[in-house]
């Protein structure tokens, strides 16, 4: 048995239709250059927001799109949000001279935003379509053993030019993002997300001990590690400056080239904000922190929301992909280098990264408490899908690898 691959450039049947009638004028005046008949196709993977490929017989674009209807949170699905940030890093590389050209940042072009909800039934914005490749398997069955080392290299150049942007020069609104000196970036979201947390625990669930879904395994000996340690990180992180955080950065939101190992596009900004750049380094590397899962594991934690399958452990010289520490060094390397091009300010990083276990168990935590939420919506009967079960497999797994990354080790407890 095995799991069948996903395509992140797919595309067809259109499940949440958009009106032409309304939509096609409104781009004709706000996009420039736009001119209909216009085709719609709905992209198919891994879209919090829907999103589309509008195709017209000059140009291709692609409308990202909140969903319709009522919302769970004020604070999720936020375009407005995509749009600025992919909006200002756009304004910024066009000011780099051509000498710095080579740290652009990767993102596609925005035309426009709309907060009109009569256009399309909620809010959207417009931006460049860009052709390549995105894969959805962190092993890359499908390339060639030589390629899949300078993929993953190309995803960590990527994730530096980000990160050594200078975030002054976005000139982001105040309402952007909280002043990270006055509520540092990791003991605001290890506060708020635990708090989150014991509120999904207590969602019913009359099968379960106590009636409810219940913490997340480790939860007792996890949180006092985390507060405890949350200052400590942010304290190291002041000495650097603040980066943009994309807040959901890992190998199936980036947009290759066709045939280079260069990411031309980064895509999904919808957590973004300002903070810890090793928040970022932590989410990409989340599945080289445990071991391969069988079939039958993957299967679980597939259903419980999860596409993170294990690579810890793996040798480069039969897989063909690098190593966390590959990856760790790379970026230390590369980003001390973009600092100096932009005559950053502030400390050098060091490798091995002081605090990087901490961030790594926190950030697994925090991937258990997300598939707790989804459990926990599950519960509540809020899934946004039909078939959703309530299980705590996905919750319980990656509270156990959490432990695990807290102690060091990668011989992480099966399921």
């Amino acid at each position: 048995m095995s799991l069948p691959e996903r395509d992140g450039t797919a595309y067809g049947e259109v499940r949440s239709p958009l009106d032409k009638a309304k939509l096609v004028p409104y781009l004709e005046a706000n996009v420039p250059g736009f001119k209909g008949p216009l085709d719609i196709k709905q992209f198919g993977f891994g879209q919090s927001n829907p999103t589309y490929l509008l195709e017209t017989p000059s140009k291709s674009y692609v409308l990202r799109r909140a969903p319709s209807g009522k919302l769970l949170s004020s604070t999720a699905h936020r375009v407005d949000r995509e749009y600025l940030i992919l909006e200002r890093i756009n304004a910024w590389n066009s000011k780099l001279p051509a000498s710095r050209a080579h740290l652009c940042v990767p993102v596609p072009e925005v035309y426009c935003l709309c907060e009109d909800r009569d256009v399309a039934g909620a809010p959207f914005y417009v931006m460049d379509y860009l052709k390549g490749r995105i894969f959805t398997d962190v092993m890359l069955p499908s390339l060639p053993r030589a390629e899949r080392d300078e993929i993953w290299k190309g995803c960590v150049r990527a994730l530096t030019l980000l990160h050594a942007v200078p975030v002054d020069e976005l000139e982001l609104p105040k309402s952007f993002a909280p002043d990270i000196k006055a509520k540092p970036y990791f003991p605001r979201q290890v506060k708020s997300m635990l708090k989150v947390s014991a509120s999904q625990g207590a969602a019913p669930v009359p099968e379960y001990p106590g009636g409810v879904l219940g913490d997340i395994y480790g939860t007792p000996e996890l949180v006092p590690y985390y507060e405890s340690g949350a200052g400590r990180v942010a304290a190291a992180d002041d000495s650097h400056g603040p980066s943009i955080v994309h807040g959901d950065y890992k190998l199936d939101n980036m947009i290759f080239h066709p045939t280079e190992a260069r990411v031309i596009g980064i895509l999904d900004w919808e957590l973004c904000t300002v903070g810890s750049p090793l928040a970022d380094l932590g989410n990409m590397t989340i599945p080289f922190n445990y071991p391969p899962l069988s079939v039958e594991e993957k299967a679980v934690i597939s259903k419980s929301g999860s596409q993170q399958m294990g690579l810890g452990g793996l040798p480069s010289s039969e897989t063909g992909i690098p190593t966390r520490d590959d990856l760790e060094a790379w970026w230390v390397e590369g980003i001390n280098v973009a600092y100096a091009a932009h005559a950053r300010t502030g400390t050098q990083w060091a490798y091995p990264i002081p605090n990087m276990p901490w961030v790594r168990s926190w950030m697994l935590f925090r991937l258990a408490i997300i598939l707790q939420g989804i459990a926990a919506r599950a519960a509540l009967g809020q899934a946004s899908s039909a078939s959703a079960t309530v299980t705590r497999s996905g919750m319980d797994f990656f509270g156990k690898v959490a432990i695990d990354a807290k102690n060091e080790r990668q011989d992480s407890a099966r399921l």
